[in-house]
């Protein structure tokens, strides 16, 4: 018998362990109370500069600097002690688990888009996805706010949608704050529904998904627009 890599557990041990750490974040939310300007009392969470500078830059970049051991401090107002908890440990290589993944969607999409935690903004993507079902009066709330974060996934599902139910979405949904890139988009997925037969090389033809799987093949970043991924590609073969 051969005991797995034990680097991963190691790395979730790391997690909060005030010992070790030498940053930390001060995490609290304004007060829901009318007329209040106080805060809620600081959620402490400490980590290490190391870890972060490699694997959540934006987050180490708040930090600053500290002089003579001392710990250094960031304080978050934008995100909630919960989902800032959820995003610093999937940093360290643990996983949110499905049901609060599901309940706090949105919020986990914004707070990983705001920080940059890439894989956990994909993984908040998906479950969206699945979770959602689009329809003729969500439509276009979907595609606006997939378009805003740059979930192209999302965004592929609501422009298929569009595509499919052309004409009665014609008589019923206002298109006038589509964004003008968004066309190009549909053009693609009626083009992809009507040619069944496209090679399936074709990069500007491809799925989100496969379009990912390349760019983490070549080792290029995965998240942004399809347009972006498509241009990676592109360059990464020229």
């Amino acid at each position: 018998f051969v005991p797995p890599n034990s680097f991963a557990n190691m790395m979730k041990a790391l997690f909060l362990d005030e010992a070790s750490a030498d940053v930390c974040f001060e995490v609290s939310v304004p007060s829901e109370e009318e007329g209040s300007d106080t805060a809620a009392s600081d959620d402490l969470f400490h980590a290490h500069r190391l870890i972060l500078d490699t694997c959540a830059p934006m987050l180490a970049a708040l930090c600053g600097s500290s002089e003579n051991g001392e710990m250094a401090i960031a304080t978050i107002t934008d995100v909630s002690p919960k989902i800032f908890r959820h995003l610093l440990f999937h940093v360290y290589g643990g996983s949110v688990p499905k049901d609060d993944l599901n309940a706090d969607v949105k919020d986990i999409i914004d707070a990983s888009n705001k920080y940059s935690i890439v894989n956990l903004k994909l993984e908040a993507e998906e479950a969206y996805v699945d979770s959602t079902e689009i329809t003729i009066d969500n439509v276009m709330d979907n595609l606006l706010y997939a378009d805003a974060m740059n979930l192209a996934l999302l965004k592929e599902v609501a422009v298929d949608f569009l595509a499919d139910n052309g004409e009665e979405l014609l008589t019923s949904v206002s298109f006038n704050d589509l964004p003008g890139h968004v066309v190009k988009d549909v053009l693609v997925a009626t083009a992809r529904k009507e040619d069944k037969k496209r090679d399936a090389d074709d990069i500007d033809m491809m799925r989100v998904s496969e379009l990912r799987r390349k760019l983490h093949q070549k080792g290029l970043d995965v998240d942004g627009s399809r347009e972006a991924m498509i241009d990676a590609l592109k360059s990464s073969s020229s």
